[in-house]
């Protein structure tokens, strides 16, 4: 989970058209879920390079960062069904491309038989950066952060518990990702050693900068932190 910047996309015009109390998420228009799709890939993606429909660099879930290269799902924050927030329903702020996936993430989070779960105690990445309370072990676990006060630790705890950040298969991809990183470090332990504090640290900087637009980046990030 990243931080995203909602503020710099424009929201599509045409969801003003739209009003809970009489029209449903499936009377969206296909022209009008389009221009809405674009817009997410274009705050979920990399700035002036991820075209518009995913196909050429991936974007990455708004929860669990792997890759979308197609559509994705288009994931409401807060459940738009009648006994939740039908009044977020045509919400651009209450609205995220997903993965689709069912073990985790959106899906997971809304599905029939998910426990009870109140949405403020949720990391919303748009609003809250998640590296605040979060952090991606080498491991792929995703643990709570260490030193947060007991608001924020519900919050962490409830997030990886609702979006099923550590259900199969995330941990293991997030490890795979990292394990390039580790093997280098192990061959050139050596060599890095040997640097100075500035090189060292311009090095990792360059790493973690060069793969940050990657399939599960903050894990590769936390990581190559820790060795400086």
């Amino acid at each position: 989970m990243h931080k995203l910047d909602r503020a710099s996309v424009i929201c599509p015009e045409c969801l003003s058209h739209y009003d809970y109390t009489n029209q449903a998420w499936k009377h969206l228009k296909p022209d009008c879920k389009s221009l809405l799709r674009s817009a997410l890939v274009e705050m979920q993606g990399i700035p002036e390079i991820t075209t518009k429909n995913a196909q050429k660099y991936g974007i990455r879930c708004a929860y669990c960062e792997s890759s979308i290269f197609h559509e994705g799902h288009i994931e409401h924050f807060r459940r738009k069904n009648a006994g939740h927030f039908p009044e977020f329903t045509f919400e651009w702020t209450n609205l995220f491309l997903a993965c689709g996936a069912q073990q985790h993430c959106g899906h997971y989070k809304d599905r029939p038989s998910a426990p009870a779960y109140n949405p403020n105690h949720l990391i919303k990445p748009d609003e809250q950066d998640p590296e605040h309370y979060l952090y991606f072990h080498s491991s792929g676990e995703v643990r709570v952060k260490e030193g947060l006060n007991n608001e924020d630790k519900h919050k962490a705890t409830e997030t990886i518990r609702v979006f099923g950040l550590n259900n199969a298969p995330l941990p293991s991809a997030r490890a795979q990702a990292v394990s390039q990183y580790k093997k280098l470090m192990l061959e050139e332990l050596d060599e890095i050693a040997s640097w100075d504090d500035i090189e060292r640290e311009e090095y990792l900087q360059g790493e973690i900068e060069r793969t940050r637009w990657d399939a599960y980046s903050t894990t590769i990030k936390h990581f190559l932190q820790k060795q400086n």
